[in-house]
């Protein structure tokens, strides 16, 4: 019994064994074969990564600069804008209507069209008006002919306060005055067949065609003056104290995406709505090319509070570490040269907007450092470097100029 299990265990050895050498005989002529096709790729692939190891060891070690963006800081008078929303007006609006009624005969303008003083939009059928006026004119030569048969002799009259009493009474007997208002009722009814532009400006809201009839109070046209836009806003009372008729303003189109136009504060209206606290702002600016329409959606931005002698940056050039705020200062290699080195300052900030922020001069206790006019802060590509680090100015901002 024990002879038949020790030859059963033999024979499993065996077969273990030979059955391992066989998958080790295929495995190393595997192996071979991957070695012999693939030994190009690996030596490219080997090569590759070493040449880039290589090169950026190098690129390290010889310190290349790291693209920045700048802007010098300014000194000169720090605004607090003013922001509100607003709907761009016609400095002057005209609605024409129809004086007199009648068929419409010509239409001389379209909608849209730019028109002068005076010139001609909608003509009204003139002729029965123009009859009108010819009954007046023969009704006052009437008149004028009795008038004059009851002043025949007045030529030898001295007294000339009785040659003017006769004469006052020869026109009412005779009807003169009553003929003469008659005639210049009718020379105004003839005239305003003719429907004109009261001012330059472009033609709105055109409402009438060839062979329309108008009844008098019919609306015809509108006429716009778009040469310049009003622009009305709702300031805060907190904020209307800070604002003066003249002051600059900054005017964005929702349909001008990326454009801004300047603009003066011309009214402030002396009234705070009590419920909302507000108050009215009349902001204008020219539109001599009339790209600016009536209706336009506006944000507006108005100088407020003016604080003069101020050094500021773009706020993009503040970082912070250690919680603590920081700029870079360029210092470049040579003067005039655009590469150069990152220097590392911790400042001291005050005033802010939208835009720009403060540098205070530090006090006598503070380690913070200062940034002079004029000097070179990054405000870009810069918020991962070091002290001392190389860079190089590829954009520059702002340069020369005081804040806007």
């Amino acid at each position: 019994m024990k002879s038949r299990h020790l030859v059963t265990i033999g024979v499993f050895v065996v077969g273990g064994m030979l059955l391992g050498g066989v998958y080790l005989r295929l495995r190393d002529t595997q192996a071979s074969d991957a070695e012999t096709g693939d030994g190009a790729a690996s030596a490219v692939v080997d090569s590759a990564r070493g040449a880039a190891a290589s090169t950026a060891g190098a690129a390290f070690a010889a310190g290349v600069a790291v693209p920045v963006e700048a802007a010098r800081a300014g000194k000169g008078t720090f605004t607090i804008w003013v922001s509100a929303e607003g709907q761009a007006a016609a400095i002057r609006s005209a609605p024409l209507q129809a004086e007199v009624s009648g068929p419409v005969t010509a239409v001389a303008v379209r909608e849209g069209q730019f028109v002068q003083r005076g010139q001609l939009l909608v003509q009204v059928d003139p002729q029965v008006y123009r009859l009108d006026l010819r009954e007046a004119q023969g009704q006052l030569e009437q008149a004028q002919a009795e008038y004059q048969d009851l002043t025949l002799g007045d030529d030898q009259i001295d007294d000339p306060t009785i040659l003017a009493e006769r004469q006052r009474l020869a026109r009412i007997r005779s009807g003169v005055a009553g003929a003469e208002a008659r005639v210049a009722h009718a020379e105004y009814d003839l005239a305003k067949t003719e429907i004109r532009a009261p001012y330059a400006g472009r033609v709105a809201n055109l409402a009438v065609d060839v062979g329309s009839r108008l009844s008098v109070g019919d609306s015809v046209a509108t006429v716009v003056d778009v040469s310049r836009i009003d622009i009305d806003v709702q300031v805060l009372e907190s904020e209307i104290a800070a604002l003066d008729v003249g002051r600059e303003a900054t005017v964005r189109f929702t349909a001008f995406p990326g454009e801004s136009f300047r603009g003066r504060v011309v009214t402030l209206n002396p009234v705070v709505n009590p419920e909302s606290r507000y108050s009215r702002v009349t902001v204008r600016l020219e539109n001599p090319e009339a790209r600016i329409l009536p209706g336009m959606h506006t944000l507006v931005r108005i100088a407020g509070r003016l604080y003069e002698d101020r050094v500021s940056i773009p706020k993009e050039a503040v970082v912070e570490r250690n919680r603590r705020d920081v700029v870079f200062v360029f210092q470049p290699d040579e003067e005039g040269k655009t590469t150069g080195r990152a220097k590392w300052r911790y400042v001291l900030l005050g005033l802010e907007n939208e835009e720009f922020v403060e540098i205070v001069a530090p006090g006598p206790d503070d380690d913070e450092d200062f940034v002079e006019p004029g000097e070179v802060v990054l405000t870009g590509g810069h918020t991962t470097l070091s002290h001392d680090a190389r860079v190089s100015v590829d954009r520059m901002l702002g340069e020369g100029g005081e804040n806007p």
